[in-house]
């Protein structure tokens, strides 16, 4: 029995193919290695950009959903500073922080006498802390942020009330309860569920300042 072979015009038409096929292959991983270089340049580019704003230019808006962490991750100097001492816009204090605004641990002047204030901690206490922080320091704007709602009655947040009622001229919230620990229940009697099925109750709050 004998096979067909395959001609040499046929072989040298699959080679072409295959040559080409590479070719192409070859250009399209340099394309793409280019398009990567090109988004790390952009992404490099914007967050330059967004520094820059953050550090030198005003700040009008604050807004967000900062995460409830009552066990917070974020132990940095100069957050803990500025939650625990006084600060102002202009003289420096001594832990290199302004000083003057109230702090959230205390409370007409006063120390809380809190055992144990670990929920000042939480990181959206801390989130709201900068956010009326760098409101002041532009010296008008609008912090609104979604939150846990326990700093609107526990007592550990006393200082914390005082103070933002100090910075902005309003204060706007929306309670929309839902925690499972107070096992409160809806105007009608039934069971409190909380929007966004988790164990924590939740709050929007949209506080501003206006310009002097």
């Amino acid at each position: 029995m004998c096979r067909a072979r395959p001609s040499r015009r046929r072989w040298t038409i699959w080679s072409r193919l295959a040559s080409r096929a590479l070719n192409c292959v070859r250009r399209w991983q340099q394309a793409a290695k280019k398009s990567e270089q090109i988004f790390a340049e952009f992404i490099s580019e914007e967050a330059d950009a967004a520094s820059e704003i953050k550090r030198d230019k005003p700040i009008m808006v604050v807004l967000g959903n900062p995460p409830y962490a009552g066990q917070s991750a974020n132990k940095g100097k100069w957050i803990d500073k500025l939650l625990k001492h006084p600060y102002e816009l202009s003289e420096q204090g001594p832990n290199g922080l302004p000083k003057g605004r109230q702090s959230y641990y205390t409370v007409d002047g006063k120390p809380l006498g809190e055992r144990n204030p670990k929920g000042l901690q939480d990181d959206y206490v801390k989130f709201i802390r900068f956010g009326q922080w760098r409101i002041e320091m532009t010296g008008h704007g609008i912090l609104a942020f979604v939150t846990n709602h326990s700093y609107l009655d526990n007592p550990t947040f006393r200082g914390m009330r005082q103070s933002l009622m100090q910075t902005f001229d309003e204060i706007h919230v929306l309670d929309l309860h839902g925690s499972t620990k107070k096992k409160e229940t809806a105007p009608d009697g039934s069971k409190d569920e909380n929007l966004f099925d988790i164990q924590q109750g939740v709050a929007i709050c949209l506080m501003v300042r206006l310009a002097r």
